[in-house]
């Protein structure tokens, strides 16, 4: 018995009062190779308890990817990198994405929310590991900072949390 090629986190969903567990397919935010983020390197997000996240670090203008399939875009907020740094570490645009069984990704620091094709990322939108939500902001007299904040908040707690957005630093990276 071998693993599978695709990390796989199991997803619990409570339907009533039914648990029903299934695998999700996860994906790196951006194409490779990059350094990966070490556990260690986790953190909360700061205005957003609960909400347990990584650095996945690349160069500014890098396409960013779903994490997985059948995310919703439920929020777009944050401003125009174009007016750099905010209060010492607020930069650039927001998305927040939702699975179905409730698992919220927030990722941070965008130069844009623009699809592949150029179009901006609409609100509503359904989007999985093959969309290209937007690019990494081009971090203001700083450029090595450049990254993607991605964090995850999930309806059983910190400790899926935790594990999904470290099977997340771990999953195969995306294949334009």
């Amino acid at each position: 018995m071998g693993l599978p090629p695709v990390p796989r986190l199991r997803q619990s969903e409570v339907v009533g009062v039914v648990r029903i567990s299934r695998t999700v397919p996860l994906q790196y935010p951006h194409p490779g190779p990059r350094t990966r983020p070490l556990p260690s390197d986790l953190h909360e997000t700061a205005g957003l308890p609960g909400n347990w996240a990584l650095d996945f670090m690349a160069p500014g203008g890098t396409p960013v990817y779903a994490p997985q399939d059948g995310l919703t875009v439920t929020r777009l907020s944050g401003h125009d990198p174009a007016e750099g740094v905010i209060e010492g570490d607020i930069f650039g645009w927001n998305v927040y994405l939702r699975s179905d069984a409730g698992v919220t990704y927030f990722l941070t620091h965008m130069g844009d929310r623009r699809l592949s094709t150029g179009l901006p990322l609409p609100l509503g939108m359904k989007v999985g590991r093959r969309n290209v939500i937007g690019h990494v902001g081009h971090w203001p007299d700083d450029p090595g900072r450049s990254h993607t904040h991605m964090g995850v908040t999930h309806p059983m707690g910190r400790k899926p949390a935790v594990a999904r957005i470290e099977a997340v630093a771990r999953a195969p990276f995306p294949r334009p």
